[in-house]
């Protein structure tokens, strides 16, 4: 665990390129809940940090962070996508008021208002990002490297039977049948067993490798290359519409259940990675780490924030729960 009390932009600088599995971070929202939640520049101010957040992630990383304010969230997307490689994935929306909720009926009284003139918002939205499109799987298998050894092997095969003049031309044109090409930038897939015994036939001197060593040659490789797609571990819950409770205050007015961001740490990281909270509040994403294994990063710049999230995160790995703190708790509001 490492916990810095300070300034994100100033503090992220000192960790190292492509050394976080993780970021999942609830920045302020520029809405003016308190006076930390009211920045000037706001959308230049947030490009700075998610230029850092950029630079820290790794390659088949995952970014999430939270925001409950439409018209900023699209003019944030729209910066993030014209000024980053990241890849937009999905809108998460965290639902506060459902049937089983302890405060429905709390909330109910902000629905149940005369002089409503909109839907009222009993919702905030977590942004999730990723540097790879759709399942990641395409840059890992177009990449040119992969399965270089094997890709030579055959390539190697195909020019000695171009080079004999004693093999058929229709026997030449079994190999376009089962093998896809070996240009730059094209994906390439392991041939079946079957097709692969039938060129065996065909060309009796050539294709010696028996198939099972070539199929393990490429089960490891594949493997190896699995690894660098970006992190999704299916929980059987992975929708975008999420009902949680609205978390006790913590010493701080705007918390996330703990619960929820452990299922983001689930799907989206693996025990032992790394994740970074660049604006860490009172420590709910370290307490998710302790509870889920994984290693933590928090920053935090107001002190009083900083140290409630030091007493929570220790009490957490000492005892294993979370600490409730109540003193300065008031009760949950529309905003959450």
């Amino acid at each position: 665990m490492l916990l810095l009390n300070g300034d994100c932009l100033e503090l992220m600088q000192a960790i190292p390129d492509k050394s976080v599995d993780l970021i999942l971070t609830d920045p302020p929202y520029n809405i003016g809940k308190a006076k930390w939640d009211k920045i000037p520049n706001y959308i230049e101010w947030c490009g700075k940090w998610f230029k850092e957040c950029e630079r820290l992630l790794k390659d088949n990383g995952s970014f999430y962070f939270w925001h409950n304010d439409m018209p900023q969230i699209a003019q944030l997307m729209e910066w993030i996508r014209q000024n980053t490689r990241f890849v937009f994935k999905q809108m998460i929306v965290w639902n506060k008021r459902f049937d089983k909720a302890s405060n429905k009926g709390f909330l109910d009284g902000f629905v149940m208002v005369d002089a409503l003139r909109n839907y009222q918002q009993m919702c905030e939205y977590c942004l999730f990002y990723t540097f790879q499109d759709e399942t990641g799987l395409s840059q890992v298998m177009g990449n040119y490297g992969s399965f270089e050894s094997l890709k030579r092997y055959f390539v190697a095969e195909k020019t000695k039977i171009e080079n004999d003049s004693g093999t058929r031309v229709k026997d030449r044109l079994k190999w376009t049948t089962h093998f896809h090409s070996f240009a730059q930038g094209q994906s390439w897939g392991m041939c079946t067993e079957e097709n692969y015994k039938e060129l065996q036939a065909i060309f009796p001197n050539y294709f010696k490798r028996p198939y099972a060593d070539i199929h393990r040659e490429y089960e490891s490789l594949r493997q190896e290359y699995e690894n660098l797609r970006y992190t999704f571990n299916g929980q059987k819950t992975h929708h975008s519409v999420w009902n949680y409770e609205t978390a006790p205050k913590q010493g701080h007015i705007t918390p996330k259940p703990v619960a929820m961001l452990e299922n983001i740490l689930r799907h989206s990281s693996n025990e032992g990675d790394t994740v970074l909270d660049c604006f860490m509040g009172s420590g709910s994403t370290g307490v998710a780490c302790v509870n889920t294994n994984r290693n933590f990063i928090g920053i935090e710049l107001d002190e009083g924030y900083y140290n409630i999230a030091q007493k929570r995160i220790e009490q957490a790995r000492t005892t294993g729960k979370q600490m409730i703190l109540t003193e300065g708790s008031e009760d949950d509001d529309k905003q959450g």
